[in-house]
């Protein structure tokens, strides 16, 4: 276990409360780095945040752990309403993240990061080299910020001579905009997106300012001609459900 002697070898201050949790930060210049870690039965976990000091919602987020946790890939769980929105968590291994290594590596092996999401940003599938993809993009410390939905896209855009293999890659939803945005007019391109839950939209512009979209892969759910004001809200819609 991770006792407060432990960290008081990394950190100058380590507050520990009445049910066990241990509050500990990092100072920069610029930004304070706030965790908080709980010991549990058959593992530890730990949680950050940056420049939001709210211990209350910090042990919330652990005490709600489910008991099991997968060693080696994400676990979901659900979150009680909060002030922050979130509705739910995702607890993930330590290959999976770098915190608390140095002087206190040799006690990482049972040590969960777990941060507090929207739905729609994580699948709970992801592997350790996607979650480090999406947390590069997504700021899981700030507590305070938009709803940020997990998009892979696959698209071609003969005109722009820009795309991506069938794989795909994970794009932010400002990125995706500009995308559809360029694809205008463009009869021979597509934009084909992928939700958080597996679903799948494609795009396509048969004509200018005029758009189609299909759903699950299915010519007959297409709906066109479409403003690029209606299909962004469709494709919001999308993202979040």
């Amino acid at each position: 276990m991770f006792a407060r002697q432990d960290l008081l070898e990394s950190f100058d201050v380590v507050d520990e409360d009445s049910s066990g949790h241990l509050f500990f930060q990092y100072d920069f210049p610029k930004k304070t780095f706030r965790y908080c870690l709980k010991n549990c039965a058959h593992h530890y976990a730990v949680v950050g945040s940056e420049d939001v000091d709210d211990r209350r919602f910090a042990s919330a987020v652990l005490d709600q752990l489910p008991d099991f946790l997968s060693p080696v890939k994400p676990t979901l769980y659900s979150l009680q309403e909060n002030s922050y929105g979130f509705t739910h968590a995702i607890a993930v291994p330590k290959d999976y993240h770098g915190h608390l290594k140095g002087d206190l590596r040799d006690k990482r092996d049972g040590l969960f990061l777990c941060v507090p999401i929207f739905k729609c940003e994580f699948s709970g599938s992801e592997s350790e080299v996607e979650f480090k993809q999406l947390v590069r993009m997504l700021p899981i410390f700030e507590w305070n910020r938009d709803v940020f939905p997990k998009l892979n896209v696959y698209f071609d855009n003969p005109s722009t001579g820009a795309g991506t293999d069938e794989e795909g890659a994970l794009f932010k939803f400002s990125t995706l905009v500009l995308e559809i945005e360029n694809l205008n007019g463009v009869v021979s391109g597509f934009i084909e997106v992928t939700n958080y839950k597996g679903g799948v939209i494609e795009i396509l512009s048969p004509a200018v300012d005029a758009y189609t979209l299909i759903r699950n892969r299915c010519d007959d759910e297409a709906e066109t001609p479409l403003s690029f004001s209606v299909l962004m809200k469709k494709i919001a819609a999308f993202s979040q459900l």
